[in-house]
């Protein structure tokens, strides 16, 4: 299988990463000029919070939902549905695992990474939502037994 038969990008798609990318520009831009610190700083952050806080929730989406809309603004229904579904999918998966390294493992945090955590579980959903996909479309394409 290509990655053609589970993703096609549509305008809609284009619209949302160049506003995107052109809405973090602006802010990585404003918070270098004023702040102290030095932009390569918050262009990692950005990276990290897309990461973190998008790429997840936008890949479910491109997989299961992708024709959704809600309003006649699809750019913004399908940024709400991403963030939600990121926030809904990782940050659930992270207080878990947080409460359950410190409570039931009784393993202090410094012991394991947060960060390393985090992106490990946005891993874990991207891997998740493909492999339901596959099996998906492998059931889909198979023939039943007559």
């Amino acid at each position: 299988m290509k990655i053609s038969d589970f993703l096609e990008f549509s305008e809609v798609d284009k619209k949302l990463w160049i506003g995107i990318a052109g809405v973090s520009a602006l802010i990585i831009v404003l918070l270098s000029v004023f702040a102290t610190t030095s932009p390569f700083y918050w262009v990692e952050r950005f990276l990290i919070t897309i990461l973190e806080m998008f790429m997840p929730g936008y890949l479910i989406t491109k997989l299961f939902f992708d024709k959704v809309t809600f309003s006649e603004y699809p750019v913004a229904d399908k940024f709400i549905v991403s963030l939600t579904l990121s926030i809904a999918t990782v940050q659930t998966l992270y207080f878990l695992s947080t409460y359950v390294r410190t409570y039931g493992l009784n393993v202090d945090e410094d012991v394991i990474s947060s960060d390393k955590i985090a992106v490990g579980l946005v891993f874990l959903v991207i891997a998740g939502a493909f492999g339901i996909k596959y099996y998906l479309l492998r059931k889909k394409t198979s023939t039943p037994a007559s």
